[in-house]
């Protein structure tokens, strides 16, 4: 399978809404209950893209397999330099081939020449294949909130998990925004 990756654009929101709302009903990949329309997706779109990036990777064809995007990690100053990444795969995307390893590797290499110093990942703690394949990226199990969301009738946890993307001993610069 060819793989391409490329910076997301507000037509993808349909794409996007359509690919996160096979999972909302899921008790074990996300805690989202109702599935934001088309326009919030295009708006978030536009608004990752001003500092993070969000890429989309298709196949030959041009079939949308799945994306990635970064977020801020916490609202205060002095957590500039880390961002929350959100990935989600197609639910008929193939697995195992690849595909969100290529999309973090991009999506990482470009949060390091912006000077972004740690990329965090918080997973549903019964999302056993999310959590492998943080761990296969190298990212570390930083935290595990017991019960932090009820969904569908269960009490849920989340897993904090973290990868450097920098050294930070270092004084860090003004993150760049993000511009492709």
């Amino acid at each position: 399978m060819e793989l391409r990756i490329r910076t997301a654009v507000p037509d993808d929101a349909e794409t996007v809404h359509d690919i996160y709302g096979a999972y909302v009903d899921s008790e074990h990949i996300t805690f989202t209950e109702k599935n934001p329309d088309v326009s919030e997706y295009r708006e978030k779109i536009r608004k990752t893209l001003k500092k993070y990036p969000f890429y989309i990777a298709e196949d030959e064809n041009g079939k949308v397999l799945g994306y990635i995007y970064g977020a801020p990690l916490r609202p205060h100053d002095a957590y500039k330099w880390n961002v929350e990444s959100t990935i989600v795969l197609a639910p008929d995307a193939p697995r195992r081939q690849g595909i969100a390893t290529a999309l973090y590797s991009r999506f990482m290499e470009k949060l390091s020449e912006q000077g972004y110093r740690y990329v965090y990942a918080v997973i549903v703690d019964t999302n056993d294949a999310s959590i492998a394949l943080h761990d296969s990226l190298g990212f570390k199990e930083v935290g595990h909130f017991y019960n932090a969301g009820y969904k569908r009738g269960k009490w849920k946890g989340i897993v904090w998990m973290q990868k450097p993307l920098g050294n930070a001993g270092d004084e860090p610069k003004e993150p760049l925004p993000f511009l492709e």
